[in-house]
């Protein structure tokens, strides 16, 4: 676990992109393409953007989860053989699909599929606009329009701000949550018109800021939105090569009730966790069931290394399942 060395020349021998960017984008070392139109509150100079040559370096330890990430589109790229499906659970704009894709491409090319599931409207819309620009057929993909839960029953999710990587169902939809709703209703004496908004609309009419305290207001309304679970994402696919997962704690409640099913068909998984306790009750479980640790860093933390030091927001979480090999036919 957290075996650094070996790592210190991993993106030797590869050349980092060096072109023409469209303006108003900024390109990563794999080329993937990020267009700022698509953030409403993007914060820097609009106007330096792009529509010039540019020059990009592949990222360093130092940069944290940006660095853990590039590093599994890599390791996935290579292990692959055959055919190369990759899943992304809370994709927003596509950001991580698309970096997995461009890696293939760069290392190992072959025929792929990218799953991305999805639930803000907003940011599902952006997503394909997103793959289009990184020459990537949305329709050649799975697009999963669905919040992921532990099932497929309804759940309120929080719709708006699309780009902030703010919204969760592992909060909105608690019990708690859904009494706190019950109760703000009865206090505001709205609670006809929240009623004719759910049956009529799946909505409830209530907002709440998702990031507090941070400049720009992430409003979010808190509506029923459609779910799916990982059995029914797993469920077409006989081997996935890697499943990367971003979605703000809802990881605890997504992936338990279907490790079984997991340790059966993904090779590698890369999790953004969220909570010192969720990353180590993630941790242990891959552990109880046979996998490889590759990286385990808990979130919100500082940490020193052979090749560098770096500090965590999200906790990053790889892990690799050793015993599980690729059908012959899909291997060919």
């Amino acid at each position: 676990m957290n075996d650094m060395d070996c790592l210190a020349d991993v993106f030797d021998g590869l050349e980092p992109f060096k072109g023409f960017v469209p303006k108003n984008n900024t390109v990563d070392a794999f080329g993937c393409l990020t267009n700022q139109d698509l953030y409403e509150y993007y914060d820097g100079d609009r106007d330096a953007l792009g529509g010039r040559e540019i020059e990009t370096a592949f990222p360093t330890i130092e940069e944290g989860e940006i660095w853990f990430e590039a590093v599994n589109w890599l390791q996935a790229a290579r292990e692959a053989s055959g055919n190369y499906v990759m899943m992304t659970l809370g994709a927003c704009f596509g950001a991580q699909a698309i970096g997995a894709y461009k890696a293939l491409q760069l290392v190992n090319p072959m025929p792929s599929k990218l799953v991305l599931v999805e639930p803000e409207p907003g940011n599902f819309e952006r997503l394909q606009q997103s793959l289009r620009e990184n020459s990537i057929d949305p329709d050649a993909q799975w697009l999963v329009n669905n919040a992921l839960t532990a099932s497929c029953s309804p759940v309120i999710f929080p719709v708006g701000a699309p780009g902030s990587g703010a919204q969760n169902c592992f909060s909105t939809n608690a019990v708690d949550m859904r009494q706190l709703v019950i109760e703000s209703v009865k206090e505001q004496g709205t609670a006809q018109q929240t009623l004719e908004n759910v049956l009529l609309n799946n909505k409830t009419g209530l907002q709440i800021n998702l990031v507090p305290g941070h400049e720009h207001p992430f409003v979010g309304e808190l509506q029923f939105v459609s779910a799916i679970s990982l059995r029914e994402i797993l469920g077409p696919f006989d081997y996935i090569d890697y499943l990367e997962a971003d979605m703000q704690q809802s990881e605890i409640t997504v992936f338990p009730p279907f490790i079984a099913q997991l340790t059966k068909k993904v090779h590698r998984i890369h999790i953004g966790t969220h909570g010192g306790e969720v990353h180590a009750a993630l941790h242990q479980m891959f552990v109880d069931h046979g996998w490889e640790i590759i990286f385990s860093f808990a979130p919100n933390s500082k940490f020193e290394t052979a090749i560098g030091n770096f500090e965590t927001n999200d906790g990053v979480l790889t892990v690799r399942n050793r015993n599980l090999k690729k059908p012959s036919a899909l291997a060919a």
